[in-house]
């Protein structure tokens, strides 16, 4: 075989090989679109959505009605004639205007300014501790002096069985005249025996003057020889008299010595009456004040429960006789369903509308939620307090007590917090869930959260997703087809 022959024998194999390559490449590129084709068609598409920060919220309805919870009840505070009644129901009344007085003022009166003489008596006495302190620590050691010479008196006096009341002498001389005349006494007396040739007249007469004597010489020497239990009890009865004297006006001294010349307690009875006298003025001037009825708001009288000439007695005149309140801040008394009661808070947007303005809606605000649960007819319910907020272009005048209301309020239940749709929780279970995020490749990486507050369509998580993250809120069996 020649060269040229050979030449061109290799350019044919070089172009059979080119032909056939050219062959498969298009065979497989035919194969590769219509097996991208075919999963186009299988797999559906996978829905995403961005993660968010924000505020949970749940929408709860109720009813309530326009109470007037600052409602005022006025009593007069003393019996009495009703005398005047300045208002009726439905009045308009302004801080400090008389709505009501009884016929007793003048007697009231008299009694205020007696008080305050007692209180005048009570502050004098109080001052003249002060001014007359000298004079009284000056008078207390006299008395204290007085006592201690009255001791020394009972002391010199004090006697018991073994004290002679005269002198030795004295007494001795008593008894030795009494023995002397009992010896001549003794002597006569014994001829009364008879054989003495003496009349007994005799014998007696002669008998009596030494009988007198001698008796008379007995009593003084057992005057003078002591004393008798009586006496003896009446002397240390004085002695111990003037001993608690002394004690006394001594103990007295010494404490307004040590006091500035005060006594404390009298100075202690002098404060508490001054205080007692205090407390009866107070409360005569509150009685006196509590026989003229005075509003002590701005407001509307709800009730007046008398009228001028009716008696109050000790029975009714507590009873309250005119009721105030202040309407210009209506406020709702509402009820929600016990189930909502974890939803209300002071943050919730209420949207009142009222049965008898059907086209005007107002905004309020909670403001209280009763601590315990109401049951009617066996069905529980949560009481709340809602103040209706004014809208400064116009005032509100329209708004009764009584007048029903219907309320739609938005709650938020979590505050400022990462939240996902609730589709976008997967394989949720005891608190956490998973919840896949696109990765920049187009992949799906699966996380694992904790799952905080759900509303109906929105829950918290908490973990490593972060706000502007994209999460699958396609089923598991999509994301896995992906």
């Amino acid at each position: 075989m020649n060269a040229f022959s050979k030449v061109k024998n290799k350019r044919l194999v070089i172009g059979g090989s080119i032909l056939v390559l050219l062959a498969l490449g298009c065979l497989a590129f035919l194969k590769f679109e219509s097996v991208g084709k075919l999963q186009t068609q299988t797999t559906p598409s996978v829905k995403t959505t961005e993660v968010t920060v924000g505020d949970l919220t749940v929408d709860v309805s109720g009813t309530g009605s326009i109470v007037a919870p600052n409602a005022v009840d006025l009593a007069f505070s003393t019996t009495g004639k009703v005398a005047e009644v300045n208002v009726n129901q439905g009045s308009l009344v302004d801080k400090g205007d008389v709505l009501a007085r009884l016929d007793r003022i003048t007697s009231l009166q008299i009694d205020v300014q007696n008080a305050r003489l007692n209180l005048d008596k009570a502050e004098k006495a109080l001052e003249d501790l002060e001014t007359n302190k000298e004079i009284t620590l000056g008078k207390a050691l006299i008395a204290k002096s007085d006592a201690a010479a009255a001791l020394e008196k009972a002391q010199k006096g004090e006697v018991n069985k073994y004290t002679g009341r005269c002198e030795k002498s004295v007494t001795e001389s008593y008894y030795f005249e009494y023995m002397y005349q009992r010896g001549y006494y003794l002597y006569w007396a014994r001829f009364l025996e008879g054989g003495s040739g003496y009349g007994e007249m005799y014998i007696r007469e002669n008998m009596a003057p030494y009988e007198k004597t001698m008796r008379t010489n007995y009593a003084n020497w057992k005057y003078c020889e002591g004393y008798s239990e009586l006496e003896i009890e009446q002397s240390q009865a004085a002695v111990e008299k003037a001993q608690a004297d002394y004690d006394k006006a001594s103990k007295y001294y010494d404490t307004l010595k040590e006091n500035d010349g005060i006594d404390p307690d009298e100075l202690a009875n002098a404060q508490q009456t001054k205080k007692n006298a205090e407390l009866q003025l107070e409360e005569a001037q509150r009685i006196l004040d509590g026989a003229t009825l005075t509003s002590p708001i701005d407001g509307t009288v709800l009730s007046v429960s008398s009228s001028v000439g009716e008696i109050l007695d000790k029975d009714t005149y507590k009873s309250p006789f005119i009721e105030i309140a202040d309407l210009s801040q209506p406020v709702l008394k509402a009820s929600f369903d016990e189930s909502d009661l974890a939803s209300l808070n002071s943050d919730c947007s209420v949207t009142a509308t009222f049965t008898g303005l059907k086209n005007k809606t107002y905004k309020g605000t909670i403001t209280q939620i009763d601590p315990t649960l109401s049951t009617k007819n066996g069905v529980s319910s949560v009481t709340t307090y809602i103040q209706i907020e004014n809208d400064p272009s116009e005032e509100i005048t329209n708004l009764p007590v009584g007048l029903n209301a219907t309320l739609e309020l938005v709650c938020p239940i979590a505050k400022n917090v990462t939240n996902v749709p609730l589709q976008a929780l997967k394989n949720e279970e005891d608190g956490k869930a998973q919840v896949y995020v696109v990765n920049s490749d187009g992949t799906y990486t699966a996380h694992t959260v904790e799952v905080g507050v759900k509303t109906m369509s929105a829950a918290e998580i908490k973990g490593d997703i972060k706000a502007g993250d994209k999460v699958v809120t396609s089923t598991i069996k999509q994301v896995e087809t992906k």
